[in-house]
């Protein structure tokens, strides 16, 4: 599992990947008294903006698993942003902290 977090003062966004082959399974954290109807985050955002790094690396990572934090609103394509940095971290062969 890769993860990936920004932290501002208002925002804080979560990415958590998993690389694998297709029926890409996506989880929100499981958190307490969170209204679910309102999660804006989907597959097809995270998916979209992989396609692009990949197009842009000239790779064909595939993902297996995304987990996000169910707080996350989509603003400012922050995640295409995110899941671009993590792609472009692991395909540079830089390290990752085990946790």
């Amino acid at each position: 599992m890769y993860e990936i977090i920004r932290i501002t003062g208002s925002q804080d966004n979560i990415l958590d990947i998993l690389f694998g082959e297709d029926d890409v399974e996506v989880s929100g954290w499981n958190f307490n008294n969170i209204d679910r109807s309102k999660i804006q985050i989907s597959k097809e955002q995270v998916l979209y903006s992989l396609k692009l790094i990949n197009e842009s690396l000239g790779t064909n990572y595939k993902l297996s698993k995304i987990y996000f934090s169910p707080f996350d609103i989509r603003v400012n394509g922050i995640y295409s942003a995110l899941i671009s940095v993590l792609i472009r971290h692991y395909y540079n062969g830089n390290e990752f902290l085990k946790v």
